[in-house]
């Protein structure tokens, strides 16, 4: 029986391959390495973006701060402007007296919108709205004049109130994501080789299919060895 070359030289690349393969598969020591490696992988991204996000939540809070000590101060320029108003009321002052009140009030009313105007971080104003790693925060502030105040200090209120929230909201996030941290680090150390043990033994599955097959190779008697004799024949 003949063989022609082109086939010959078919089944025997074919059967190399096929050896190769079984062989990495059938070898556990390098299956595992590979495990290791995607499963060191997996946890080290999770790890790197819960340290990001870390970051984002401390870099927003202090945005935050920068916002809320501002607003402390235009809080006092209106506190003292509203203390003044009601100093103004006493019959007792005369003109000068109220000019000097007068004068007082209008350079805390100056405080107010330079305040407003200059207070940045890293150069961006921190009034406004914002979004912090999906959290939306609202600190917008209206310019301030006498004839506005109350609608202004209801803005105040407002944007004090929404810094508050988030700063509360933002040191139980970090909270939670160093505690997640802390737990994938623990995780990484301790479950690589459970993981590596479950994926080698889905390897080995594939092993047991492979030589079911090559079971029926065996049943021709279509050895490598065979082949050969075959070709040479």
């Amino acid at each position: 029986m003949k063989i022609n070359n082109n086939m010959a030289n078919y089944i025997n690349n074919n059967l190399n391959k096929v050896n190769e393969n079984i062989e990495k598969i059938a070898n556990p020591a390098k299956t595992e390495n590979i495990v290791n490696a995607f499963v060191e992988d997996v946890f080290n991204s999770e790890i790197d973006t819960s340290f990001q996000q870390i970051n984002n939540f401390n870099e927003a809070i202090g945005f935050m701060q920068i916002a809320d000590g501002a607003l402390n101060n235009i809080s006092d320029n209106l506190n003292n402007i509203k203390t003044l108003q009601t100093a103004a009321n006493n019959a007792a002052l005369n003109s000068d007296n109220l000019s000097a009140i007068k004068e007082q009030i209008q350079k805390y009313a100056q405080n107010i919108n330079d305040t407003l105007n200059q207070t940045t971080y890293n150069d961006k104003s921190v009034f406004g709205q914002f979004n912090f790693n999906g959290t939306e925060i609202n600190t917008s502030m209206p310019s301030f004049s006498i004839e506005n105040m109350e609608d202004f200090e209801k803005a105040l209120n407002s944007a004090r109130s929404s810094i508050g929230a988030f700063q509360n909201e933002a040191v139980s996030k970090i909270d939670n994501l160093s505690t997640y941290v802390i737990n994938l680090s623990k995780a990484k150390s301790q479950n690589e080789v459970d993981v590596a043990k479950a994926i080698t033994g889905m390897k080995n599955s594939e092993v047991t299919l492979n030589a079911a097959v090559l079971a029926q190779v065996h049943k021709m008697n279509l050895s490598h060895e065979s082949l050969m004799n075959l070709l040479k024949g």
